[in-house]
């Protein structure tokens, strides 16, 4: 875990579309490095399937909700395991399961299944979840250098529901073209990412649905990115996963298309799931919309920021007020820590501040709070006298022994409100490595991600048009038990 991370909400897009007139965020490179450990444990605990209908054990809160589960990430490496302990625990040498190079892997850690299209054209596809982007894109033939996936790429041809965005809209923007686009030109758009990584088509509007056990959410009109070019992509899936569903806040994303669209009957703008710690084969757990979320008690909540900018591309993540850090019960000492989760203009571009995804697994922490962080648990962990040990792919690493265990230090993340704490046992923040426990945090340069790893046994609920995000501990994820429909 040596590397240091950069900012992963930089990719660069010329990214146009029109349903209803608002511009888009762009997509943003997920933090390929981050996908540590929590995933591919979540990938043996959780049975893969397809998406699954209400009514599967959630109360029925009438129509205005729907349930898809959440497909963990191909992957599962057989020498990671969660004990009965709930510590993550890996055998000595799976580093390069754990560990893919920096920046070669696009997309989220949890993907959806979901159809696209109508008539002869309608497929079935895997797309990766991306809570910190809001858009939509999947290849569609023809398409030029494709990466490779099964069933093959989408064919708008045979769809009689898919219409092309106009090109004299708006907001799509000379760049894109090259000249100044009539009615009769598509809407452009072209991804550029810090791995070298090159998308280019057209923006449409499709019809979506999600269905299982003879039940169907269809939301049509919804803008799709249709990429006929593609260059450096690699989703590492084995073919299984076809593009990004973005879950970010802003325009056009699925939940943003919920709470807007005017074809669907009942708006929704709020999604919820809960991570499980460990389960049986036939646990499963959901992303949820809307009358769909089951209920929590004692539920506090945080202020989503930025909610102001609404079409920057910079501001589609979850980002929120971290005023605090304790370790063991002590305050970490952060010298402007205003600032330091805070985002700001570097060098020309936005960067920095705190946001939450359940689609980077472990945590990621901006540079001097790490380096406050490592020297509080070196200063807690101290009275053992249990000696460091040096592992290429940690900061910190300890000789197991029986006190260590017994001693590991609690960590609380104070939000702006003073009853929204965030408290994070050591399950969820070490792992057991060999004979070793390491601090499983990563080093970042800019930006600070509370991941998959600090969520697990929580619901966490996103009221996108309340501008809040609300949490609270769920033992067991309880609220999602059921077994294979």
């Amino acid at each position: 875990m040596q590397q240091t991370l950069h900012s992963n909400i930089h990719t660069r897009q010329i990214w146009i579309y029109e349903p209803t007139s608002i511009a888009a965020t762009e997509m943003s490179m997920k933090l390929a490095a981050c996908s540590l450990l929590l995933p591919l444990v979540l990938a043996a605990l959780l049975h893969p399937a397809d998406v699954v209908a209400v009514g599967d054990g959630t109360p029925d809160r009438g129509g205005g909700g729907f349930s898809l589960r959440l497909v963990p990430s191909h992957g599962w490496n057989r020498s990671i395991h969660v004990d009965d302990d709930g510590f993550v625990h890996l055998n000595e040498h799976p580093t390069t399961a754990l560990r893919p190079p920096m920046h070669t892997q696009i997309g989220g850690k949890y993907s959806v299944v979901t159809t696209v299209g109508t008539g002869a054209g309608r497929r079935t596809y895997v797309l990766a979840l991306d809570m910190t982007s809001s858009e939509l894109w999947m290849q569609c033939k023809p398409v030029q250098k494709p990466f490779a996936q099964q069933p093959p790429p989408f064919e708008p041809a045979k769809s009689p529901s898919f219409r092309h965005v106009p090109g004299n809209s708006r907001l799509c923007l000379p760049p894109a073209h090259g000249h100044r686009p009539t009615v009769q030109d598509p809407c452009k758009f072209r991804s550029f990412g810090l791995n070298g990584t090159d998308a280019r088509g057209v923006l449409s509007n499709e019809t979506l649905a999600f269905a299982a056990a003879g039940q169907e959410a269809e939301v049509a009109g919804v803008v799709i990115g249709c990429t006929h070019s593609s260059d450096g992509f690699n989703f590492n899936s084995h073919g299984v996963l076809a593009g990004v569903l973005g879950l970010g806040r802003q325009a056009p994303s699925l939940i943003w298309t919920l709470g807007q669209h005017r074809h669907v009957a009942v708006q929704v703008h709020r999604f919820s799931y809960c991570l499980p710690s460990h389960g049986s084969p036939d646990h499963h757990t959901f992303l949820r919309f809307g009358d769909d979320i089951p209920h929590t008690q004692h539920m506090v909540s945080t202020k989503i920021l930025y909610t102001s900018f609404t079409t920057s591309r910079d501001f589609s993540a979850y980002f929120v007020s971290l005023t605090g850090v304790s370790v063991g019960g002590r305050q970490l000492d952060l010298e402007h820590i205003g600032e330091l989760f805070k985002r700001h203009i570097h060098g020309g571009r936005w960067t920095g501040g705190c946001a939450f995804d359940a689609g980077t697994a472990a945590m990621v922490m901006v540079a001097p709070a790490y380096e406050k962080l490592k020297d509080a648990v070196l200063e807690h962990l101290k009275p053992l006298g249990v000696p460091t040990v040096s592992r290429v792919e940690y900061h910190l690493c300890f000789r197991t022994t029986s006190q260590l265990w017994q001693h590991l230090p609690t960590v609380t993340l104070q939000f702006a409100e003073p009853e929204a704490r965030l408290v994070l046992p050591p399950q969820r923040l070490f792992v057991a490595v060999g004979h070793d426990i390491c601090l499983a945090v990563v080093r970042s340069n800019d930006i600070t991600i509370i991941g998959a790893m600090q969520q697990v046994d929580k619901r966490f609920v996103y009221d996108v048009r309340d501008g809040r995000i609300y949490f609270a501990p769920e033992n067991g994820c309880h609220a999602d038990a059921g077994h294979q429909i």
